[in-house]
């Protein structure tokens, strides 16, 4: 039977799955540590866990990923450049993207030239991006190209007359008129192609050394898959891809159709809906840090709360969980064994230990600082670290500061260059062995010391922590299912009317008698390692069954090997004041009749179709093409003011398999 091979390189661990095809079984699985700085060794250290007899059978290999996600996060890629055509002042300055460059040329909003394209303008504007700016790629985004590329096209000629850094055209990768949003998604698709190209070949490298033999596809933000090809000239569509690949996994594995998901992981907790099989898609495109895209991607609510997020208390003595993430004290002990001394050393301690840190804060470096603005305590703190973990308190005695609060970690943490260690949800788990791998002594030290300075017992502490754990994921729960009937809903939680009645939600108590209860029709479906554990309150307070298919750790992987590969253009016709015009992402013609420019449209977009299917270099599919979606707005033959009318040409594709006929 044929065999596919997911992987899913996610925030905290990269999983690996393989999956009979036809019976959509888990053969085997596996999980490693996510390698933030070079995903390609997680992914290897995954895979390696697999057993090679079945790696060679594997006929198919699909990859979901956060690396543009994060790097869009951490302004990582190439240095780009916009040329923007026919933008007015206004357009200017919302598009919010430096270097950039404005020249003369523009379309209207039914692609009749308004303003000829000024190539001179063109020519010296790029000179400008390349030599002064020294860009490493040119993003080119026109008002309303979306209906006549032509001159968007004609810029990105004359681009390649004078370099052979990448050019990237708005228009091939939306026709939608938002000139704001195409632009961003066009620099951000510029910005990131040789991180992704760098990815797929490290573990095109990787399969290789596993003697696999098979196409490689890429998990897009709503969940389909697209060719490694396609992969690397859009790699902006990887936008959400891990959180897509949890919900059609989620699905997978579970069966419903019709619920809400959560995928619970180390840092973030993402929150999804299905409905009739589906993840429901966002339907103003992806957003990512402050940048609005037109990526077609799953609606997802990411908080910041997992598994390893920080358990913290402030000033006030309240408890607070997120939505900064931690290495679990168990896991750093498990790698590190003296840390039990440390932590001993603690508790003998606690009665004098600094009131303005936390009961227990451990730091590991993670890399090199590569800037050279180190103050000299940084300087020191980072030489305290170079040897292994240490507490805060001990590098206060390395650096020889009076108090351990004057450590100064916080540029270092935010950097990246060191990480954390302290209490969180995993090290209560292993106390309560619900959750037992790595060294449950150091969890039951530090959580002693936090109920001490909470002045209570460890057993209440970690009831506490799992209750405020569950309040704010049921809240965002809530959030998440009101917004599917209200798309916006600003106020929430932190009005006090709303606050009040979430405070009655999540507890037993009453108001004047009042109490509340909810009753959810639908399931809540909870992946991730520990969703078991830290979904089972949230359902029971959102009054819906709480499903935890098998496999549920790593159903990210599992969807990433089972979904489609798709392929889709837009096209529409729309009337002129004498005539039609009809739009393909290449080109616009005009026409006398209705029916003139829609027969040339269908024709047209099922010749760009077969075109890009081929350049797209797809293997491993069937397609089955089908033109889907006509939607005309208006008609002339009932006297109505005929409006638009659109045309979505869409590729699908199901895997097959040399010898086992058409499967999926």
């Amino acid at each position: 039977m044929p065999y596919g091979l997911g992987i899913d390189a996610g925030g905290t661990y990269t999983d690996a799955v393989i999956l009979e095809f036809s019976t959509q079984q888990v053969l085997a699985k596996a999980k490693s540590l996510t390698t933030r700085d070079d995903l390609s060794r997680g992914i290897a250290d995954a895979i390696s866990q697999l057993p090679t007899g079945m790696l060679e059978r594997v006929q198919l290999v699909s990859l979901s990923t956060t690396l543009a996600t994060n790097a869009i996060v951490e302004n990582k890629g190439d240095k780009v450049g916009a040329l923007l055509l026919g933008f007015d002042k206004y357009a200017v300055e919302k598009v919010n993207h430096f270097p950039r460059q404005v020249v003369s040329g523009r379309p209207d909003i039914t692609g009749q030239v308004m303003e000829e394209l000024d190539e001179t303008e063109v020519r010296n504007a790029v000179g400008i991006l390349l030599e002064q700016d020294n860009v490493d790629a040119i993003a080119i985004s026109g008002m309303a190209s979306a209906r006549n590329p032509a001159m968007e096209i004609r810029a990105a000629e004359i681009i390649a007359e004078m370099t052979i850094k990448p050019v990237v055209c708005a228009h091939t990768l939306t026709m939608e008129l938002d000139s704001i949003k195409r632009t961003i998604t066009a620099c951000l698709n510029a910005r990131l192609l040789p991180i992704i190209a760098d990815l797929i070949s490290h573990v095109k490298a990787t399969m290789a050394a596993h003697h696999i033999h098979a196409p490689l596809m890429v998990v897009r933000g709503d969940g389909t898959l697209m060719s490694e090809e396609t992969a690397r000239h859009t790699p902006v569509e990887t936008i959400l891809s891990g959180p897509a690949a949890s919900v059609c996994g989620a699905q997978v594995l579970s069966g419903v159709r019709d619920g809400l998901v959560v995928d619970i992981g180390g840092t973030t907790s993402d929150i999804a809906v299905i409905i009739n099989g589906d993840p429901v898609v966002t339907s103003s495109g992806a957003s990512v840090a402050d940048w609005n895209t037109i990526v077609r991607a799953v609606d997802i609510e990411t908080i910041g709360l997992g598994g390893d997020s920080i358990i913290a208390l402030n000033r006030q003595g309240q408890l607070t969980i997120g939505p900064r993430r931690a290495i679990p004290l168990a896991y750093l002990a498990h790698e590190y064994p003296y840390i039990l001394d440390e932590l001993n050393n603690l508790w003998s301690m606690r009665d004098t230990n600094s009131p303005l840190v936390q009961p227990t804060e451990f730091f590991r470096l993670m890399r090199e600082y590569k800037d050279n603005d180190l103050t000299g305590t940084e300087e020191r703190t980072l030489a305290a670290l170079s040897d292994g973990p240490r507490s805060r308190r001990q590098i206060a005695e390395i650096i020889d500061v009076c108090d351990p609060s004057l450590v100064p970690v916080e540029r270092l943490e935010t950097s990246g260059v060191i990480q954390q260690s302290t209490l969180t949800p995993t090290d209560l788990m292993h106390v309560s062995r619900l959750y037992n791998v790595w060294n449950r002594e150091a969890s039951e030290i530090a959580l002693r010391l936090f109920a001490h300075r909470a002045e209570t017992d460890p057993d209440t502490f970690a009831t506490r922590s799992f209750e405020t754990f569950s309040n704010r994921m049921t809240m965002q729960l809530l959030h998440r299912v009101l917004r599917h009937r209200q798309s916006s809903l600003p106020d929430f939680p932190n009005g006090p009317a709303n606050r009040e009645l979430l405070r009655l939600l999540c507890s037993d108590a009453a108001t004047l008698g009042l109490s509340i209860k909810t009753h959810c029709d639908n399931p809540l479906v909870a992946i991730g390692a520990p969703a078991q554990v830290l979904a089972q309150a949230a359902a029971e307070k959102l009054g819906a069954q709480l499903i935890v298919p098998e496999h549920a750790e790593v159903a990210n992987a599992v969807g990433a090997i089972s979904g489609v590969l798709t392929m889709q253009l837009e096209g529409s016709v729309l009337p002129l004041e004498y005539g039609f015009a009809a739009h393909t992402p290449e080109e616009c013609r005009s026409f006398n009749t209705l029916e003139e420019a829609r027969e040339w449209l269908h024709t047209e977009m099922e010749r760009l179709l077969e075109e890009r299917i081929q350049e797209a270099h797809i293997e491993g599919f069937a397609l089955e093409r089908t033109m889907l979606n006509n939607n005309q707005l208006g008609t002339l033959s009932t006297g109505m003011v005929f409006l638009e009318y659109k045309l979505r040409a869409i590729a699908v594709g199901r895997p097959i398999f040399h010898g086992f006929g058409l499967e999926n």
